[in-house]
């Protein structure tokens, strides 16, 4: 199986809110976003990997 990394999933209408999920892959995420919020893939602005911020 694979790791389950962290996404931010913002959308092009600015009502509807950025969506954070996990999923393997950018495109899995993709598809996860656009049928939990009820919209087209097209709809998607774009996929973020949400990385960790290190202080150091």
């Amino acid at each position: 199986m694979h790791k389950l990394l962290p996404f931010r999933i913002p959308f092009e209408d600015p009502e509807i809110a950025p969506l954070d999920l996990e999923a393997s892959d950018a495109e899995a995420a993709r598809k996860l976003a656009a049928t939990r919020r009820g919209v087209p893939a097209g709809a998607i602005r774009k996929v973020k990997i949400i990385r960790e911020k290190v202080d150091g």
